[in-house]
């Protein structure tokens, strides 16, 4: 039986009931909360190991806003939207404000179950490997990687970046200046996500290359450090120099 803490924050008792009944003869202990201020309530005094938010709380984009908040503070602890707002633009707001997964409803109870568990198994790795990696930062060129708390700095300069952001970065940084394929990143990265659908793999590499290069780069439409290699992927090459 597991012992890992959740909470499932939507404003319909009737979801909050259905998620319970999916996940509770794991031995999971599922909170819920309704509202932001009642999710803030919580966070403070417990810690939880996985977020479950709805997007539509009590206004259109509360959702949203709640994980800028949780991620501010949470820089590891996954999070998955389920939401009932299905357009590409709502799952692409989801995963740029630091969630991991994006649902939507209606959804199955044995799916998500699944893709609860998994998600944290994976993040259980992630935290066995911040505590047994060497402590030794990382640094290519002008950026550090902190391996005991998953930060990235850039010429000294602390870079904000979502869970799967630093799992990308951490991936470069200890293999720089190699060439690697969409697949190889998409299964280095997100290779135990079920939810992911092999159509959209690459797809979702491109989004998130796109992601940290308006964050890494000066000029993100002319990339120096995460560099396309045409017909194959991408590459990290963090001594290129700036041209004059």
């Amino acid at each position: 039986m597991r012992n890992e803490k959740i909470l499932v924050v939507d404003d319909d008792p009737a979801i909050r009931r259905s998620v319970w009944k999916s996940l509770q003869s794991t031995g999971i202990l599922i909170y819920q909360a309704e509202t932001i201020e009642k999710t803030l309530e919580l966070i403070k005094k417990i810690k939880f190991d996985l977020f479950l938010l709805d997007v539509m709380l009590v206004n259109d984009n509360d959702g949203f806003h709640l994980a800028r908040l949780i991620r501010d503070e949470e820089v590891i602890t996954p999070i998955i939207f389920i939401s009932g707002r299905k357009k590409e633009q709502d799952v692409i707001t989801g995963l740029e404000t630091g969630a991991d997964y994006y649902m939507t409803k209606p959804f199955s109870p044995s799916i998500l179950r699944a893709q609860v568990l998994n998600t944290l198994d994976r993040n259980q790795m992630i935290t066995k490997s911040l505590e047994y990696d060497e402590d030794e930062d990382i640094v290519n060129g002008p950026f550090i990687f902190d391996k005991k708390l998953y930060v990235l700095k850039k010429d000294q300069v602390e870079i904000d970046l979502s869970a799967k952001e630093v799992l990308l970065m951490k991936f470069f940084m200890e293999n720089p200046n190699q060439v690697f394929s969409k697949k190889q990143i998409y299964d280095n990265i997100w290779s135990q996500d079920k939810q992911v659908e092999e159509e959209s793999e690459l797809n979702l590499v491109m989004v998130y290359m796109n992601y940290l290069r308006n964050k890494i780069e000066e000029n993100p439409k002319k990339p120096i450090y995460l560099k396309t290699v045409w017909g194959i992927g991408y590459s990290f090459e963090p001594e290129s120099k700036k041209e004059n």
